[in-house]
């Protein structure tokens, strides 16, 4: 647990978020200094900037994490691979990607289960780390339970209770981050995204069991001010 007195702690438990869309090279250059102003512990970009805030956060020691298949999730297995062999060549540290959702709720487990374990398998091969969102939104409790076994057995690093975007994305609970937690072993370990925006709320999910938040208030907690609550 950290200490959430000593700000450069809390920073070390972000990763600072902007995946939007409509994110252009001048607002990835001003993310990235952010990035390095609060030295978050990551900056999660989109894929298509990895490359490029490899190059500028070079020897700050601020991971680059993105996304695969995000936000759909519901690519093939095989051009989700295909994008993962790719994303490699442009070197992140970590990726997120939400597992397919409509698997587990359609009853179909082993697939769903094998895709985790083969990009899970493809992405330690390639010496990255890789981070599930689960899409809570989407799922009931018992399914929530599976999801989180199925992750860690599949060899997934990191279990996210979901993206915080859309539907399936839902806002952090405390509920949820304790699913997470009773339902893995080391060295799988609880991440918590969506509408995390004070201090307040980071320090009830990390005593629920998380050890990390994904959010765009990144500076906003770190100052103990309040995030705009509409966003990531």
């Amino acid at each position: 647990m950290i200490d959430f007195n000593d700000k450069k702690q809390v920073a070390k438990a972000i990763q600072y978020t902007n995946v939007n869309p409509n994110l252009t090279r001048e607002g990835l250059l001003k993310h990235l200094d952010t990035c390095m102003k609060y030295d978050f512990d990551a900056a999660m970009v989109p894929p298509c900037f990895v490359a490029l805030s490899r190059e500028v956060l070079k020897g700050t020691g601020i991971k680059v994490a993105t996304t695969l298949n995000f936000p759909q999730a519901n690519d093939t297995l095989g051009m989700k691979l295909a994008a993962l062999k790719e994303l490699a060549k442009v070197g992140p540290d970590q990726f997120d990607f939400p597992p397919n959702p409509g698997l587990l709720v359609g009853g179909y487990e082993k697939e769903y289960f094998e895709e985790m374990k083969q990009i899970a398998d493809l992405s330690h091969d390639n010496g990255i780390v890789v981070k599930a969102m689960l899409e809570f939104g989407f799922l009931d409790e018992q399914q929530k339970v599976k999801a989180a076994r199925l992750a860690y057995e599949a060899g997934i690093d990191w279990v996210k209770q979901s993206s915080g975007w859309g539907v399936g994305g839902c806002a952090a609970t405390v509920e949820d981050v304790k699913i997470l937690k009773e339902n893995i072993e080391p060295p799988c370990r609880v991440k918590v995204s969506g509408k995390v925006n004070t201090l307040e709320k980071m320090k009830a999910m990390f005593e629920a069991g998380a050890e990390l938040v994904g959010t765009s208030s990144g500076p906003e907690i770190c100052d103990g001010l309040e995030g705009d609550i509409n966003a990531y």
